[in-house]
Protein backbone atom coordinates (compact mmCIF):
# COMPACT_ATOMS: atom_id res chain seq x y z
CA UNK A 1 0.00 0.00 0.00
CA UNK A 2 1.20 3.48 -1.20
CA UNK A 3 2.31 5.32 2.31
CA UNK A 4 0.14 8.14 1.99
CA UNK A 5 -2.60 5.88 1.55
CA UNK A 6 -1.72 4.16 4.63
CA UNK A 7 -1.88 7.50 6.54
CA UNK A 8 -5.32 7.89 5.06
CA UNK A 9 -6.57 4.34 6.34
CA UNK A 10 -4.69 5.00 9.84
CA UNK A 11 -6.33 8.23 10.09
CA UNK A 12 -9.66 6.94 9.46
CA UNK A 13 -9.01 4.02 11.19
CA UNK A 14 -8.51 6.31 14.27
CA UNK A 15 -11.39 8.20 13.89
CA UNK A 16 -13.83 5.07 13.50
CA UNK A 17 -12.47 3.27 16.40
CA UNK A 18 -12.37 6.54 18.58
CA UNK A 19 -16.15 7.68 17.84
CA UNK A 20 -17.23 3.64 18.53
CA UNK A 21 -15.53 3.85 22.17
CA UNK A 22 -15.91 7.28 23.07
CA UNK A 23 -19.95 7.53 23.91
CA UNK A 24 -21.49 8.99 26.56
CA UNK A 25 -22.43 7.39 30.14
CA UNK A 26 -19.36 4.95 29.19
CA UNK A 27 -16.58 4.29 31.02
CA UNK A 28 -13.83 5.05 29.61
CA UNK A 29 -10.22 6.34 30.05
CA UNK A 30 -9.07 9.92 29.63
CA UNK A 31 -8.25 10.83 26.18
CA UNK A 32 -4.37 11.96 26.97
CA UNK A 33 -4.01 8.69 27.14
CA UNK A 34 -6.21 7.05 25.05
CA UNK A 35 -5.60 9.00 22.21
CA UNK A 36 -1.74 8.02 22.03
CA UNK A 37 -2.70 4.36 23.01
CA UNK A 38 -5.11 3.86 20.15
CA UNK A 39 -2.75 5.46 17.70
CA UNK A 40 0.51 3.66 18.67
CA UNK A 41 -2.01 0.56 18.17
CA UNK A 42 -2.85 1.33 14.86
CA UNK A 43 0.48 1.66 13.52
CA UNK A 44 1.53 -1.35 15.26
CA UNK A 45 -1.38 -3.56 13.63
CA UNK A 46 0.29 -2.04 10.13
CA UNK A 47 3.47 -2.70 10.44
CA UNK A 48 2.53 -6.27 11.24
CA UNK A 49 0.66 -6.37 8.04
CA UNK A 50 -2.72 -5.19 8.73
CA UNK A 51 -3.87 -2.31 6.45
CA UNK A 52 -7.85 -3.03 6.38
CA UNK A 53 -9.60 0.40 7.45
CA UNK A 54 -12.60 -2.00 8.94
CA UNK A 55 -9.63 -4.44 10.80
CA UNK A 56 -7.93 -1.86 12.16
CA UNK A 57 -10.67 -0.02 13.30
CA UNK A 58 -12.03 -3.03 15.27
CA UNK A 59 -8.70 -3.56 16.65
CA UNK A 60 -8.36 -0.36 17.88
CA UNK A 61 -11.62 -0.29 19.79
CA UNK A 62 -10.85 -3.86 21.55
CA UNK A 63 -7.39 -2.46 22.68
CA UNK A 64 -9.15 0.82 24.17
CA UNK A 65 -11.89 -1.65 25.96
CA UNK A 66 -8.90 -3.90 26.89
CA UNK A 67 -6.55 -0.52 28.59
CA UNK A 68 -10.26 0.67 30.39
CA UNK A 69 -10.46 0.12 34.02
CA UNK A 70 -13.30 -1.89 35.21
CA UNK A 71 -13.99 -2.78 31.57
CA UNK A 72 -15.36 -6.43 30.79
CA UNK A 73 -12.23 -8.25 28.87
CA UNK A 74 -9.73 -5.65 30.05
CA UNK A 75 -6.34 -7.67 30.34
CA UNK A 76 -4.61 -8.52 33.63
CA UNK A 77 -1.14 -6.76 34.69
Amino acid sequence: MDPDELKLVLARAFDRAWARYYRPGRVRISPDIARPALANHLVNLAKDGVTDEGKLAAGGVLHLFAITPGEPGKLSD
